[in-house]
């Protein structure tokens, strides 16, 4: 990991959350999260708008925690770029 920033409890949040998404377990638990999407993002089984809704959720929040590891890295990738121009 980089050595970039001033704040040292940031640049140990993200180096923490990096390394957890380098583990076996954040591998299979994002299978898992993809598979459950996939499951979701169905139309099978909704009757009513509210169902409709709730599903929307689900899936948003699923889209989320598999997208967590990519918008982790971005983000601590900009702020070692905005440390370096400082």
């Amino acid at each position: 990991m980089a050595d970039g920033l001033k704040d040292r409890n940031l640049q140990d949040y993200y180096e923490s959350l990096q390394n957890m998404f380098a583990t076996k377990g954040w591998s299979y638990l994002l299978e898992d999260l993809v598979k459950l999407r996939d499951a979701a993002d169905r139309l099978n089984g909704i009757e009513t708008m509210e169902n409709l809704h709730f599903r929307r959720g689900q899936v948003d929040i699923l889209n989320l925690m598999i997208a967590q590891s990519a918008v982790i890295r971005a983000a601590y990738q900009v702020l070692l770029e905005d440390e370096a121009d400082a």
